[in-house]
């Protein structure tokens, strides 16, 4: 209600005329990005706009949002027996009475999610914009609450469309984990590295998706009460691009802080800005700059199959660079064991020197050279074939529907007669060359994928996905290598070629770094063209097998 009320008071000699004008009226929600009672498809890191009708007393505005609790599943039924399903989850309401009677008073809620709130005038009529911006992104695919309470300049509250004060309401579902841009991740330093040198070099960042760095892009590096800026991106070595960054860091740091990754001006190739990422992953630098090189003093080479293996334990975060010959590989290593191991394409007996370089995060580097006489494994005449992949724990019947998989590495040539080829499987470091199972003679043509099978393997079985129609099948006896491949993690396999001019040699090698049992009916794969490292093995991206065509 607006009341005018005009008094005129008369005064001799003169008359004079007095208006007062006492505005009661509350002020209302007027526009917003949240068209209600229930928006979806949010992003997940705002910012939401909200206009209201007058000037807000900036001291009197409350504001608060609440996760939903997901008490079930939905993924099969939109039906839920208690709250409401938002994409395949059961979620309840968070919001009491005593909740909205708290706001009114100024209270904080406690499970309040935190925000960053910017109030501002509206430049064309009387009024206030507020935006709301969650401090890290929310879960993505769930629903929220959004609450406001606010006063007017003069002290009257915010009212509904019915002019009662109450407390404004949205529910919102959020849409995908970048429906508001990419969040960076850290990879170099890692998460959770400690005692980082303050005289920090460089600092690497992954992206779920792909950015476009442009000149004068930033990335903040926040901590509590200060943040350092990260600048002049460029490419991290052998990636996919736009996938990683590498930044130069603007300053040092302080001593004794802990870091983490925040926004910045970079965009994503949709033109959206990266956020904040939603969990928290930092980093702790130590008491001052790093004056030593990389230690490589255990740094040790050795020919595995037709790779050549850099092995080391590294004391600290490392960037590393294996070259020999024209080829490189490089790694961003955290502390602990790393194997780095590079494919080489040489005839036996041939030389080749091999050099390490290392940097660690100061920037500071060091670096180890050694020559080596290439040893059978790459003789000419063995069949250019590898392992790429491996099911040890089939959905199915064990030990019948295992399999191994082998590539031909040819990208072009004539079909090739292949004998000799043995596959070996047991404990890591005590496999025997003579032991296993010989495959039978096949014909292998470039790029082609052969699956080496038991007698009793079944591609029609069911409970597997079975090769495509034509597929290569090398059936072997009852079961594969020595009784069957095992289901714990350490059981090797090795590819052997044992018509090699100086008896068997290793063609090939799995070292056994997973774990089958936690894997039921997926198969672990790499690209057959690398090396038999850690890294290069994982599980199967489709989720389950893929015998005969490849990931």
């Amino acid at each position: 209600m607006r009341l005018r009320l005009l008094l005129a008071l008369a005064f001799a000699p003169s008359c004079i005329d007095f208006v007062l004008d006492a505005d009661l009226d509350g002020p209302q929600v007027v526009a917003s990005d949240l068209p209600g009672p229930r928006a979806v498809e949010v992003p997940v890191a705002g910012p939401w706009r909200l206009e209201f009708s007058e000037p807000l007393d900036p001291r009197r505005l409350r504001v608060a949002l609440l996760a939903w609790d997901t008490v079930g599943a939905c993924a099969l039924t939109p039906e839920c027996d208690e709250g409401s399903c938002e994409r395949g989850r059961c979620q309840i309401d968070p919001v009491a009475d005593a909740d909205l009677r708290a706001l009114e008073r100024g209270d904080p809620l406690e499970r309040a999610i935190p925000l960053a709130l910017t109030l501002e005038d509206l430049p064309d009529r009387p009024g206030t914009r507020l935006h709301v911006t969650p401090e890290r992104p929310l879960e993505a695919h769930a629903r929220h609450s959004l609450l406001v309470f606010a006063r007017d300049r003069r002290g009257a509250p915010l009212v509904d469309d019915d002019g009662e004060a109450a407390v404004w309401r949205r529910d919102l579902v959020t849409a995908g984990p970048a429906s508001s841009g990419p969040a960076p991740r850290l990879v170099s330093p890692p998460p959770g590295a400690d005692l980082v040198p303050t005289d920090l070099a460089r600092v690497d960042t992954a992206f779920p998706r792909p950015v476009v760095a442009a000149p004068g892009d930033t990335l903040q590096l926040r901590a509590a009460d200060h943040h350092r800026d990260l600048l002049d991106p460029v490419p991290c070595p052998g990636w996919v691009p736009g996938l990683c960054l590498s930044w130069r860091t603007s300053a040092p740091l302080l001593p004794g802080v802990v870091y983490e990754l925040g926004g910045g001006s970079l965009r994503d190739r949709a033109g959206r800005r990266v956020v904040a990422p939603r969990e928290f992953a930092a980093f702790r630098s130590g008491p001052g700059p790093d004056l030593r090189p990389p230690d490589l003093a255990g740094l040790s080479f050795a020919q595995v199959g037709r790779c050549l293996h850099a092995r080391l334990h590294a004391h600290e975060p490392l960037r590393l660079r294996l070259t020999a010959g024209p080829g490189a590989r490089e790694l961003v290593a955290p502390p602990g064991p790393v194997d780095l191991a590079l494919r080489l394409d040489a005839p036996a007996g041939a030389r080749v020197t091999a050099t390490l370089q290392a940097w660690d995060l100061a920037g500071r580097a060091a670096e180890r050279s050694s020559e080596h006489v290439l040893g059978g494994s790459f003789d000419r005449g063995a069949p250019p074939l590898a392992l790429a992949e491996v099911l040890a724990n089939p959905r199915g019947r064990e030990p019948a529907q295992e399999f191994v998989e082998l590539a031909d590495l040819r990208a072009a040539g004539d079909p090739l007669l292949v004998s000799g080829l043995r596959l070996v499987d047991g404990p890591a470091g005590a496999l025997d060359l003579a032991g296993g199972d010989l495959l039978p003679p096949f014909t292998s043509a470039p790029g082609q994928r052969h699956v080496v099978v038991p007698a009793a393997y079944d591609p029609a079985q069911g409970d597997d996905p079975g090769p495509p129609p034509g597929a290569s099948l090398l059936r072997v006896d009852a079961s594969l290598a020595a009784g069957g491949l095992k289901n714990s993690p350490g059981e090797a396999l090795i590819l052997v070629f044992e018509s090699g001019p100086k008896g068997p040699v290793v063609l090939d090698s799995y070292g056994g770094w997973h774990d089958p049992g936690d894997l039921p009916g997926r198969s672990l794969a790499r690209d057959p063209g690398g090396c038999d490292t850690p890294a290069a093995w994982a599980p199967h991206p489709s989720g389950r097998a893929n015998p005969g065509t490849g990931p």
